[in-house]
């Protein structure tokens, strides 16, 4: 069986994605639909039954600026620059509270000054959680954590 291309996987994960089966892309690739199946796995390909998927994970993908593409370098580059912008996001809401922290300190005395101090925290807050939704750092409806303890 032929040794694929990075060229040709990027093609197969992209038919793959938009609903192309494994077998069907084996049999045009000349490889086997099992070598298709693992890589898709192991990489995360959407199989196309839920074409939004790929689409948000695509979008996303653009939008980071992460390149799919041939040249690892190239990608590793993408990677560290979206790696970048996301630190600066953060960085960004600390500087946020330690100025709201400068600001107000302790819970002030004053009744004025604690209402402005906890109307101030909350637009914080509320504004820090939109921009970690937008950039992917929070899930909107995170899953629940359970845990298990046994007591033997």
């Amino acid at each position: 069986m032929p040794r694929l291309t990075l060229e040709q996987w990027e093609e197969i994960r992209a038919r793959y994605e938009g609903g192309a089966s494994a077998r069907e892309l084996a049999r045009e690739f000349g490889v086997h639909h099992s070598a298709i199946s693992k890589r898709a796995r192991r990489e995360g390909w959407h199989d196309g039954t839920d074409v939004s998927k790929a689409v948000v994970a695509k979008a996303k993908a653009k939008v980071d600026g992460v390149i799919t593409g041939v040249d690892p370098r190239k990608k590793a580059l993408a990677m560290d620059a979206a790696a970048d912008r996301v630190a600066d996001v953060i960085k960004r809401h600390r500087a946020d509270w330690d100025a709201h922290r400068q600001r107000f300190g302790h819970v002030p005395e004053d009744f004025e000054q604690g209402k402005l101090a906890k109307i101030s925290a909350e637009m914080l807050r509320i504004r820090h959680q939109g921009e970690r939704l937008s950039w992917g750092l929070e899930e909107a409806n995170p899953a629940p954590q359970i845990t298990i303890t046994r007591e033997w």
